[in-house]
């Protein structure tokens, strides 16, 4: 099987699209969060009301608040802020796949990677995650394959070397 050679740098915008995908595909977060945040809020809400303001219905209402403050900065901040302080996220990479090894080599990183390394290809429209463990993925964006063929090419070969390849 020939190697298969990618070269790409992530935008801001794609990884942190990326990123908030994985939060919701690893079941870090949920897609109904929301909906159970509004309802947590509005039951605590009405309980510090009925008990007019009692110290446990505020201590309630700050916990719930702060939950939802914790989540929603899981889910728009931190994808930004990871991206914008992670050096390596800004540098032009190479990925090289082949049989025996996978090559990483970008201005600071120059190494060779075992496909044991990766347990899991999670894969939907726009991105291919190389899973390691959890929190732990190699993100590469399904517009960096020349074509259809280099692509086909590339998930032959991952399916021979993982076990699980599953679609988000």
């Amino acid at each position: 099987m020939a190697r298969i050679e990618l070269k790409f740098q992530y935008t801001q915008s794609e990884y942190v699209r990326a990123e908030r995908l994985y939060l919701i595909a690893a079941k870090i977060l949920h897609k109904y969060d929301p909906v159970l945040a509004v309802l947590c809020l509005l039951i605590a809400m009405i309980y510090m009301l009925a008990s007019a303001f009692s110290t446990l219905s505020v201590i309630l209402f700050g916990i719930v608040i702060l939950v939802v403050i914790m989540g929603c900065c899981l889910y728009f901040l931190m994808p930004i802020l990871k991206y914008k302080n992670t050096s390596k996220f800004h540098e032009a990479y190479t990925l090289i796949f082949s049989e025996d090894a996978i090559y990483f080599k970008t201005d600071s990183i120059d190494s060779e990677l075992q496909w044991n390394v990766y347990s899991q290809l999670w894969h939907n429209d726009n991105f291919y995650y190389l899973i390691q463990g959890v929190r732990m993925y190699t993100l590469i964006p399904k517009r960096v394959f020349k074509d259809s063929d280099e692509q086909e090419a590339f998930e032959e070969l991952v399916q021979s070397k993982l076990k699980l390849i599953k679609r988000i």
